[in-house]
């Protein structure tokens, strides 16, 4: 039986056994990620927490709605053991009617057989199993290029960068750019990353110039065997030393022959999704799914504001680069 859950009524120690033994759990689904992404988050569960389904919900102008948040790719159903897609439909039916607007990702292994409502995204992943010299003969031949022009560079790494830090230099630098952007979204990474840092599951890693600059920085967490690269900051000087694509090499050397799966968390964005390739990164699509019941005359407002999210997130994934 599939139960609708409000926050308060959710137990979290079983919910997080659930994700940490999901044959699909992932890092945006534990209960201390959702607590800071989406406040207040509610919940499908089937039995004891066998199988379970988040929902971000929030409201605005009167309605409730639900909304992939920021810094979250997928969500969805996760269940504990294989399972095949037809408890995907009953789960969405059971989202309460009264969410008038339903915009969320689904994770890599569920699947809806329509094209109702339903799109698909592109994520890159880079399996770390093989030794570095066989991952190495993946790379394009211009990042190899590049990471040896970068070597020359006299780049330096630091992995204890406080999360002031990377989110100074994205302000510096891409930041600057989103005169739209507010000091909530820098908050939510910032916690974040140290949550996760206090967990023991992220770090930090930095690029220094040779005048001890920080020019490159990005967020690692790990999390189900996967090293998700979630924020990063570069500045124009680290563009020019190819600091970038450097500090990404030199997080692959160090885990290469580990049961490790680097997750790039994007893009279809195809200037991004080449630059992702490049390391040898393959494409996995996972899905979106919308439902729109709201009145006429709100479907323009909420569009409008969905595409300012939606632009905020593309930069986001951008800086990347």
């Amino acid at each position: 039986m599939i139960r609708f859950l409000q926050h308060d009524m959710i137990d979290k120690s079983q919910w997080d056994d659930c994700i940490r033994n999901a044959v699909n759990g992932n890092l945006n689904a534990s209960a201390w990620y959702l607590d800071i992404v989406s406040p207040g988050w509610c919940a499908l569960v089937e039995d004891e927490y066998e199988k379970v389904f988040p929902l971000p919900v929030s409201s605005k102008a009167g309605f409730n709605y639900i909304m992939q948040p920021y810094f979250t790719q997928q969500l969805g159903l996760f269940y504990r053991c294989l399972s095949s897609d037809e408890k995907l439909p009953e789960f969405i039916k059971c989202i309460p009617t009264e969410f008038k607007f339903v915009d969320i990702n689904l994770n890599t292994s569920n699947r809806i057989h329509t094209s109702v409502n339903v799109s698909d995204m592109i994520n890159l992943e880079l399996d770390l199993i093989s030794e570095y010299k066989e991952i190495l003969s993946g790379y394009q031949n211009n990042l190899k290029r590049n990471l040896k022009k970068a070597s020359q560079n006299k780049l330096t790494i630091s992995k204890n960068i406080r999360p002031e830090e990377i989110i100074t230099l994205f302000r510096a630098n891409k930041g600057l750019e989103l005169s739209h952007l507010n000091d909530k979204q820098y908050t939510l990474i910032q916690r974040i990353a140290y949550e996760s840092m206090h967990k023991g599951t992220g770090e930090i890693w930095g690029a220094y110039d040779e005048f001890n600059q920080l020019v490159a920085a990005i967020l690692w967490i790990n999390s189900h065997q996967k090293a998700i690269f979630l924020f990063s900051a570069l500045s124009e000087s680290g563009k020019k030393l190819n600091a970038m694509p450097w500090l990404i090499d030199s997080f692959i050397q160090q885990n290469a022959g580990k049961p490790l799966t680097l997750d790039f968390e994007g893009s279809n964005n195809e200037g991004l999704a080449r630059f992702y390739s490049s390391f040898g990164a393959k494409k996995v699509i996972y899905q979106r799914f919308i439902r729109n019941t709201l009145p006429l005359p709100f479907r323009i407002t909420l569009k409008l504001w969905r595409l300012s999210r939606l632009q905020l997130k593309k930069y986001f994934q951008l800086s990347k680069q």
